[in-house]
């Protein structure tokens, strides 16, 4: 229930030129309680399977189901591009989920040009705006 109002935090200055006009505001939105279960759901399901594979066959095969999942959902392709994590998905059950984000709303449907691969390299290896810092003599 704490993400009921989540107002967030601006940590460097938004380059309007890339990204367009925007506002802290816009981004800060009530959450239903029953969107916030249904968030929390998924991760609710994972944790009640791993503990009984922990009862079951003991700690070390929910360890290794957890790190194959970790190992999985680090491999991607360049940012901007899609990846669509197919080992991650094998390996969750994913594959066998089939609702309406599947085939409505998918960014090569867009009108939309795709986000700058530039921009997108710079935010992911913080190349981008630094701070303005000011230094008095």
């Amino acid at each position: 229930m704490d993400e009921q109002k989540a107002l967030p935090h601006m940590i460097q200055p938004h380059d309007t030129l890339r990204l367009g006009l925007s506002s802290l505001k816009d981004q800060a939105s009530n959450v239903h309680p029953v969107e916030a279960i249904q968030k929390s759901y998924p991760k609710n399901q994972e944790d009640l399977k791993l503990g009984m594979l922990r009862n079951l066959y003991g700690s070390a095969l929910p360890a290794r189901m957890q790190l194959d999942k970790q190992i999985l959902s680090k491999v991607g392709r360049l940012p901007g591009m899609p990846s669509s994590q197919l080992g991650l998905q094998s390996l969750t059950g994913e594959l066998d989920d089939f609702g309406l984000e599947s085939y409505i709303g998918l960014p090569e449907d867009s009108e939309s040009p795709g986000p700058d691969m530039h921009s997108l390299m710079e935010a992911k290896h913080k190349l981008g705006l630094q701070p303005v810092t000011r230094s008095i003599l």
